[in-house]
């Protein structure tokens, strides 16, 4: 865990005032899933298509970076919730898989959504049209990509959305 990245990344998201319309990469349905993203959210995924620049970019990845938070705009996410996630994930990572199969918690909520929101991001993307690489790229950004047995140009393009996240 790189904690200067986590108290920027806290920092920002106090701040974030992302501009109110979507990017000009997103076509129709894309566009109406990161509005829906939280400021926050949206901000972060500005700034890892930002972070695509110096990559030879195809469309899908832009996108990808755009949209690989979408699961979390599904629930309430509190900052609170983001902090307890990072140290969870960190220290206790079974505890949180235990709570991700659970609805109806009456506390967790948020924490289950950030558990669940790659998969539930690469739903919402597939049923709004999203190509199979996009989905793909979405479903697993948090995905050691070693383990996935992928060809290595889709392999670079995960790695690549990863880079752009963690520098985000």
């Amino acid at each position: 865990m790189r904690p200067f990245y986590r108290i920027r990344q806290f920092l920002r998201a106090l701040v974030a005032a992302p501009p109110s319309g979507a990017p000009p990469e997103l076509g129709p349905g894309l566009r109406e899933l990161f509005v829906a993203m939280s400021p926050a959210d949206r901000s972060h995924a500005l700034r890892a298509r930002a972070g695509l620049a110096g990559e030879a970019a195809p469309p899908d990845l832009v996108v990808a970076a755009l949209l690989h938070d979408v699961g979390k705009s599904g629930a309430p996410i509190h900052l609170w919730d983001r902090a307890i996630f990072v140290l969870a994930e960190r220290f206790f990572p079974r505890w949180l898989d235990r709570l991700a199969g659970r609805d109806g918690l009456p506390f967790g909520a948020g924490l289950v959504a950030l558990q669940r929101h790659a998969r539930l991001g690469a739903q919402w993307v597939a049923a709004a049209g999203g190509s199979p690489r996009l989905v793909d790229l979405i479903r697993y950004h948090h995905t050691d990509p070693a383990t996935l047995g992928w060809q290595d140009g889709e392999r670079q393009l995960l790695e690549a959305l990863q880079r752009a996240d963690e520098q985000a």
